[in-house]
């Protein structure tokens, strides 16, 4: 499991190189420690990779910590722009409405709520 993770990095890394984006010096991971160690790593260079391409949500979304992370950012940029103050994420935030078009495809399948 781990060397799939070790090679998501390096394939992250090339694509970085060929693609002549911002030079910052990061040193390749020679090993992990444990595996929180090489998820924490991975989702540092999803954050650094698809920073302003909208796949962040869905990332912390699907690694469940969307509610922690978004309330924090929320609490620490509240104190500078009052319409982040005091954010509650709740479960059905997760989720995104089934389009019209789908309900409708569904023969009563699908109900809207």
């Amino acid at each position: 499991m781990m060397s799939g993770i070790v090679q998501r990095i390096w394939h992250q890394r090339k694509l970085r190189q060929g693609a002549n984006a911002a030079a910052y010096n990061v040193k390749p991971y020679p090993s992990f420690a444990n595996q929180d160690a090489a998820r924490t790593a991975v989702r540092t260079e999803r954050r650094l990779e698809l920073a302003m391409e909208g796949h962040r949500f869905f990332d912390l979304v699907r690694w469940g910590v969307a509610k922690s992370v978004l309330e924090s950012y929320s609490a620490f940029e509240g104190k500078y722009l009052p319409s982040y103050k005091g954010l509650v994420f709740g479960a059905k935030s997760e989720y995104w409405p089934i389009p019209q078009v789908e309900i409708d495809r569904s023969n009563g399948v699908l109900k809207p709520n």
